[in-house]
């Protein structure tokens, strides 16, 4: 990409500081790319300025209007005419259809970064309402230049459903501002010693928020069904630990389940994804990518997956460090997360990195 081209990133939700994968997401992006070319990020007002190494510019405003608003549109226009911006890049489709007015009029490349095919995961999830999700996709899809998808399990199907053209996808994976396996034996002992959790004794986490129902789902598989089958062939202590806010007060924190511990939200999550032996991710529903497996992988713990939960990442990249079975298959679940647990650490290969560090993936990016 030309230096002096300028690329804006227009992100339609607070996500600086990051919090979640959809915040990783763009921040990640943001970062690397800003170090290749002029970036600014359009967002909202509430993000925290000083927390960004790139520029960042609240011309979008925070209700749910924005998505709508032409003062927006408007604010943005003149911004790309102002600062000759060449190339924007939405974060969202339902962001796209609002960006389309100011691009076509500043003559702007429009593209659109593609987490989920947002119908297909509402579908998957039971919501009545994905037929206008879909419409919404199919419009914003055939306004924009180019398409750049994080799974490239759905360029395929996203091509079919939509009548899109080879050549207007891509793949721009989810990625790791680690270019190699961090050291993790400082977070390892930290955790373990504040928590008392022996050295000896099994971590196995689960990770991110169960406001969002898969994870919800994924949260009862483990206490239901895998914790109780890992419990008849574990012959040495062990603990589930389960991480991110949001558990229904029915659940009561999940305190009658053995070998379970709820810790909730934590403030440093890679401190505890450091310190598990292993990742157990249950998800079954959804779509897009699961970013707590790159996350967890790039971190050096190794990854028990369902087949569906493990859609969108290379598990040739990923080597011994993602191992996959089939969803539902508890015993196996099981019986996988003790094969590994005996095996011991293995790191993290290099392929996961050339695929997956952020460095890497902007590359792609054309001005």
């Amino acid at each position: 990409m030309p230096k002096d081209s300028h690329v804006a990133v227009v992100v339609p939700y607070r996500f600086v500081p990051p919090h979640n994968g959809g915040h990783k997401a763009a921040f990640g992006l943001c970062r690397f790319l800003a170090e290749r070319t002029r970036l600014t990020a359009i967002s909202t007002p509430d993000n925290t300025d000083d927390a960004a190494p790139f520029q960042l510019k609240g011309l979008l405003s925070s209700g749910v209007a924005r998505y709508v608003l032409p003062g927006g549109a408007m604010r943005i226009s003149r911004y790309f005419k102002e600062n000759g911006v060449g190339h924007c890049i939405a974060f969202q489709p339902f962001i796209a259809l609002l960006l389309y007015w100011p691009c076509n009029r500043q003559e702007v490349k429009l593209s659109i970064y593609i987490q989920n095919l947002e119908y297909q995961r509402f579908r998957s999830m039971g919501k009545a309402w994905w037929p206008l999700v879909f419409a919404v996709e199919w419009l914003a899809f055939r306004l924009a230049h180019h398409l750049y998808f994080i799974s490239p399990d759905e360029v395929g199907p996203g091509q079919q459903a939509f009548g899109l053209l080879p050549e207007k996808c891509s793949v721009l994976p989810y990625g790791t501002p680690h270019p190699c396996q961090p050291e993790r034996q400082r977070a390892r002992a930290s955790i373990r010693q504040k928590h008392g959790y022996g050295e000896e004794e099994c971590l196995i986490i689960f990770f991110g928020p169960q406001t969002y129902q898969p994870n919800l789902e994924a949260v009862v598989r483990i206490i239901e069904h895998i914790e109780p089958a890992f419990r008849q062939m574990a012959d040495f202590p062990y603990r589930f630990l389960i991480c991110g806010g949001g558990l229904p007060a029915q659940y009561d924190k999940l305190r009658a389940y053995q070998n379970v511990e709820y810790l909730g939200y934590v403030e440093d999550i890679e401190a505890y994804v450091q310190a598990a032996d292993l990742m157990v991710n249950p998800v079954n529903s959804g779509g897009g990518v699961k970013t707590k497996l790159v996350e967890a992988i790039a971190l050096g713990t190794t990854v028990v997956s369902s087949y569906t939960g493990a859609l969108g990442v290379r598990p040739q990249a990923c080597g011994p460090k993602l191992r996959r079975v089939a969803d539902e298959d508890y015993p196996a679940f099981a019986e996988t997360l003790l094969q590994c647990f005996r095996e011991g650490r293995v790191p993290t290969p290099t392929t996961f990195y050339e695929t997956y560090y952020w460095g890497n993936i902007v590359q792609s990016v054309s001005g």
